[in-house]
């Protein structure tokens, strides 16, 4: 099985959802804060890639999205302080480099097999409800973060989420993705 889209669910999740206001607060004050966040990641990769975790090339793997992770993030924040007005630029940018090195540590670990076995083993062979959670990530925080990020460059304000355009894109997506399984299953 190639890991690119449990690395991929595993950084939305963490970047996104499980990442709080306090906490990107906290990563702009301390390095403690991008190490705490970043620790965030390497524990959502690990349970997203469980059943997988005997290979030695995803273990090394997930420490260099832990080291890069760091390294970014420090870099955007210094960034951010130096040139304010770039803060959508160095989002992009940022984001762009956490994929790619996501790319990377998928591709360099390659298929991977488990030895594991049970009906709980279908979450991560068959997918299909790691799409649909990447999908509904992106459509409700990715998509109001990056919404945020890119109105607070021209007009700065404190980020609120905006959660009735969050539940109407969940809703959509869950409703596309019933019909789907309808048609499908």
């Amino acid at each position: 099985m190639n890991l690119l889209l449990p690395l991929i669910l595993a950084h939305f999740l963490a970047d996104y959802p499980m990442q709080s206001n306090r906490l990107v607060a906290y990563k702009s004050k301390h390095f403690a804060g991008i190490v705490l966040h970043s620790l965030t990641h390497v524990l959502t990769s690990f349970l997203l890639t469980l059943p997988f975790i005997a290979s030695g090339k995803l273990w090394l793997g997930i420490a260099a999205i832990f080291v890069t992770h760091n390294l970014f993030d420090e870099i955007k924040v210094n960034l951010n302080r130096r040139f304010p007005t770039h803060f959508f630029l160095f989002y992009v940018i940022d984001q762009i480099a956490h994929w790619l090195v996501i790319v990377a540590v998928s591709c360099y670990s390659g298929l991977v097999s488990t030895t594991f076995a049970g009906p709980w083993l279908n979450f991560y062979t068959d997918q299909t409800l790691m799409r649909f959670l990447l999908i509904l990530i992106l459509v409700t925080y990715f998509y109001d973060v990056s919404r945020w990020t890119y109105r607070n460059a021209k007009k700065p304000r404190p980020y609120v989420r905006d959660w009735g355009m969050m539940g109407r894109n969940a809703l959509l997506v869950a409703v596309a993705y019933g019909v789907y399984w309808g048609m499908v299953y």
